[in-house]
Formats: structure tokens, sequence, C-alpha cells
């Protein structure tokens, strides 16, 4: 089954349109993480379990 998947990616990658459309989620997904990253150090008074 990893082979497989591991196939279909490799094949799906070849296509420049797919490479860009992966390289550009994938830095969506980085400067989302680095804001919420950043954003918890301030101390933005939002706890991580939410109001009780």
């Amino acid at each position: 089954m990893k082979k497989l998947l591991g196939t279909w990616l490799a094949n799906w990658l070849r296509k420049p349109q797919n490479r860009a459309k992966a390289k550009r989620t994938a830095e969506q997904v980085w400067n989302r993480y680095q804001q919420r990253k950043g954003s918890s150090k301030g101390g933005s008074g939002r706890s991580p379990r939410g109001p009780r």
C-alpha cells in the first residue's frame, strides 16, 4: 500500500502545476503555523482549553 501511494504521489508531482500547488500549500501551512506560534507568545489571554 505504501509503495502504491508513493508511486501515485511521484506521478502526481511530475506535472509542473501540481508541484506549484504543493509548494503554495506548504508555504500557506507554514505561514499559518508561524503566525500561531508567534501569537501564542504575546499572551492573547486565550486558554488552549477554552473557557470553563
